[in-house]
């Protein structure tokens, strides 16, 4: 009875953070009926378009069986909705939100994944209360070590301070932790220095024409960019090997700091 008792709290508690993630959805445009596609992986309309669970990352993405593993609880004919987020990327599959209905009434799929740790957040379409949930979702999931973030899973996080620990993964999508060492900055580029070996140490950039977005979106836990030499970071993205290993932001939401404002 009181692992029955201690099972049922926890997925009321993940329903009850999984309503955190409504924010996304608010507003949003009209859902499309959609159905699972174990095949593929995708989300299929009566029309043929086809759509994806947009603002996820599977595991270190080196497989498609990887990425298609954590949709295995989705019931055959289960009644399935898609949000579309915005134009079909080049392989012709439309980023969404994936609204799912059952016991506990509509939930976000996304949400639901990042709860339970099955994924990643890897923001595309999200920003505000929205970004926040997500991240939220993740952070979870990483303390309670469940999913992705068990102690034997395959390696998610990577630390700044050890670039050869990125080898390999050149083109995936990861997470990044580390303190700034230095700040750079030409008329095009800002750039976020991990170590003082520009050759082979890990790096950052943005573009200057970016960085008042970045600024406004700092400023909501009091940072901006010129303030963050000597600070705890975490960056995602996809990863480059450019003079060592480098992620290209493009998104605010792609970098938030990990230690609070310091006192005057």
């Amino acid at each position: 009875m009181l692992l029955s008792s201690a099972a049922a709290s926890a997925e009321n508690s993940l329903y009850e953070r999984q309503a955190a993630a409504q924010p996304c959805i608010a507003g949003s445009s009209s859902p499309i009926p959609v159905r699972y596609d174990a095949q593929d992986g995708h989300f299929h309309a009566k029309s043929g378009v086809r759509f994806f669970a947009s603002e996820l990352r599977f595991g270190s993405g080196m497989s498609s069986a990887e990425d298609r593993a954590p949709f295995a609880s989705i019931g055959q004919g289960e009644d399935l909705e898609a949000v579309s987020l915005g134009p079909a990327n080049r392989w012709g599959l439309i980023p969404a939100w994936i609204v799912r209905s059952g016991a506990h009434g509509v939930s976000l799929l996304q949400a639901e994944l990042l709860g339970k740790g099955d994924a990643f957040y890897a923001p595309q379409h999200s920003n505000g209360l929205c970004a926040e949930a997500l991240r939220g979702l993740e952070r979870d999931a990483r303390r309670s070590e469940v999913g992705l973030w068990q102690a034997n899973a395959p390696q998610v996080v990577f630390s700044t301070k050890a670039p050869k620990t990125f080898e390999g993964m050149s083109g995936h999508y990861v997470i990044a932790r580390g303190r700034v060492v230095s700040l750079g900055k030409t008329r095009t580029t800002r750039y976020l220095n991990f170590g003082n070996y520009w050759k082979t140490d890990f790096t950052a950039t943005l573009k200057a024409s970016d960085e008042e977005a970045f600024n406004a979106t700092l400023a909501q836990t009091g940072w901006d960019v010129e303030a963050l030499k000597g600070r705890v970071v975490e960056l995602r993205g996809t990863l480059q090997e450019k003079d060592g290993p480098h992620i290209a932001l493009h998104l605010p939401e792609q970098l938030v700091v990990l230690e609070p404002v310091p006192l005057n």
